[in-house]
């Protein structure tokens, strides 16, 4: 049955999130439905962790969320821009939630391929 909502929560939650960004009109302050569809996918991932008990994925996670951090801020100083946080949290917040999808993707295929 887990099995079965993990692969739910895959498929749901970017509808989830983009009927939030237009129930609540918050395409007004800039916010897509990656914006929304980030936390829900690390939520939902660390949920699915913490039933299958798969130890090391949440540290792997948070490992790759940290190389990102430091890619980004090396690539925005290299390139001679000024570095702003503005830009900066937006950039890993969009390229964070492709990170995120594709590790709850991996997790996902995990969970099927184990027990």
């Amino acid at each position: 049955m887990y099995k079965i909502i993990a692969i739910l929560f895959l498929v749901l939650t970017p509808f989830f999130a983009q009927i939030l960004i237009k129930l609540f009109e918050l395409k007004r302050f800039g916010l897509l439905f990656t914006d929304l569809a980030f936390p829900l996918y690390a939520f939902e991932a660390f949920l699915m962790i913490k039933k299958f008990q798969i130890q090391g994925f949440l540290p792997i996670y948070f490992i790759l969320l940290s190389l990102l951090t430091l890619i980004l801020i090396f690539q925005i100083t290299r390139k001679g821009q000024f570095f702003t946080y503005r830009r900066f949290i937006k950039l890993f917040w969009r390229i964070g939630f492709i990170l995120t999808v594709i590790s709850y993707l991996v997790l996902t295929i995990f969970i099927f391929i184990s027990k």
